[in-house]
């Protein structure tokens, strides 16, 4: 007998209803191969993909990839636009028949003290107020090494029972505000040294996550190393 469906999550509808609220978001183009696709080998398993517009940023680009209904993972990627040093709203979530993993961050692309005072310190106090919410034992409680010279130092990262989703969907919801009070606020660039290391940083940002992140493994396993990696570099870490 197959397995029933019996849980959904809704992350990236939170996503796309909470900024929808401030900012006109509209469609756009997509390789169908991105927008839908099924596994070969099962048809229960498939990814749903979304790309949208948003004023000073790169697109809205989103995923949700079912797993037979036992796993579900909605993740998203949010870069700034070309004129803008906005920080990068990331997000996984992995909802699994025993636990929410949670990654949950605005990576900053730049250091210096300006920079992490007027987008970042707003982030300070969120991660402080779930952190109540209790960790998988034996669950891994930060990113990967490699990850870190991006980390905020504000992420969450979780490993909760499934219990907490109506909380961790509170939190994400406090990131998406301070990721939209940041793009009110944010001005274009127009000093060359600041553009040049927000070029920097974002080359350096696209090539580490597509080559390190074990984020697209299950698009390689399930829909092919080819597919999995166009997905990734023709899609979700485009420039």
């Amino acid at each position: 007998m197959e397995e029933e469906k019996t849980f959904t999550i809704r992350f990236n509808q939170i996503l796309r209803e909470e900024m929808g609220n401030l900012f006109e978001l509209k469609p756009l183009p997509l390789d169908p191969a991105f927008k839908e696709c099924y596994s070969e080998n099962d048809a229960r398993v498939f990814i749903k993909s979304e790309y949208l517009d948003c004023p000073k940023t790169a697109g809205i680009r989103t995923g949700a990839l079912d797993l037979k209904g036992s796993m579900l993972i909605h993740f998203g990627n949010v870069p700034p636009a070309e004129d803008y040093d906005l920080p990068i709203l990331g997000y996984t979530f992995v909802y699994a028949n025993k636990c929410l993993i949670v990654v949950l961050d605005l990576l900053p692309v730049a250091r210096n003290k300006d920079y992490m005072d007027n987008y970042i310190a707003p982030l300070q106090e969120i991660p402080e107020k779930y952190d109540w919410i209790p960790r998988v034992e034996g669950s891994r409680e930060e990113v990967a090494e490699w990850a870190k010279p991006y980390d905020s130092g504000c992420s969450i990262y979780r490993w909760c029972d499934k219990a907490y989703v109506p909380d961790m969907e509170n939190a994400f919801r406090d990131y998406i505000h301070v990721f939209c009070e940041c793009i009110a606020r944010a001005e274009p660039l127009h000093d060359e040294g600041r553009r040049d290391q927000r070029n920097r940083h974002m080359e350096s940002y696209i090539n580490d996550y597509l080559e390190k992140d074990v984020g697209g493994a299950p698009l390689k396993s399930h829909f092919g190393k080819e597919w999995g990696e166009r997905y990734m570099k023709e899609f979700f870490f485009s420039p």
